[in-house]
């Protein structure tokens, strides 16, 4: 995996060996940045069920301001900060390990607010639903921010969700990638 632009372009993203993370697919992160370019300049940017790190990276890259990452797998977590700090990106960035579930919380209590929150939980669970109203109780997205959950097709996620408004859906075979925003 590699940093596809901005001023890391070209860099390494280090990744687990084997299936148990599924890092987002060049082609999938190209579509998605192409989709949020025009937010993610200066923004502050949450990454749940970070894996890799390689969306916040990415983000990073392009122009974020600051990112922050959660991941519960101590063994990815491991990997993600040696990423942060292979790219230099110390300054800007944080990785957690935590349920996120509580990390939301506990990021509602320290009133943190994030311009953009990524999420990619594991496709069988179902969980963006669940994880979009913990953004909504703890109220950590911006007034006009941008959720958007990678899930598996059939998730259900194309009405309105949570209070948040549903713009968009694109589909990569049988991944989506849906988009709400916070009005």
């Amino acid at each position: 995996m590699k940093i596809i632009s901005g001023e890391a372009k070209g860099r390494v993203i280090k990744s687990r060996k084997g299936m148990e993370t599924r890092p987002t697919l060049a082609n999938v992160k190209e579509s998605l940045f192409s989709i949020i370019l025009p937010y993610i300049d200066n923004c502050c940017f949450l990454d749940l069920f970070s894996g890799t790190g390689n969306i916040a990276l990415e983000a990073l890259s392009r122009g974020a301001k600051r990112a922050v990452m959660i991941e519960k797998d101590p063994e990815a977590l491991k990997i993600i900060i040696e990423n942060i700090n292979n790219l230099g990106f110390e300054k800007r960035c944080r990785a957690y390990k935590n349920d996120v579930m509580r990390a939301i919380r506990i990021l509602g209590k320290k009133n943190e607010k994030f311009d953009i929150i990524f999420m990619d939980p594991p496709y069988k669970q179902e969980l963006c639903r669940d994880v979009m109203k913990e953004i909504r109780k703890a109220d950590i997205l911006s007034d006009g921010g941008l959720i958007i959950c990678e899930h598996h097709m059939f998730e259900d996620l194309i009405e309105d969700t949570e209070g948040f408004k549903f713009r968009d859906r694109r589909l990569y075979g049988k991944k989506a990638i849906s988009f709400f925003v916070k009005e």
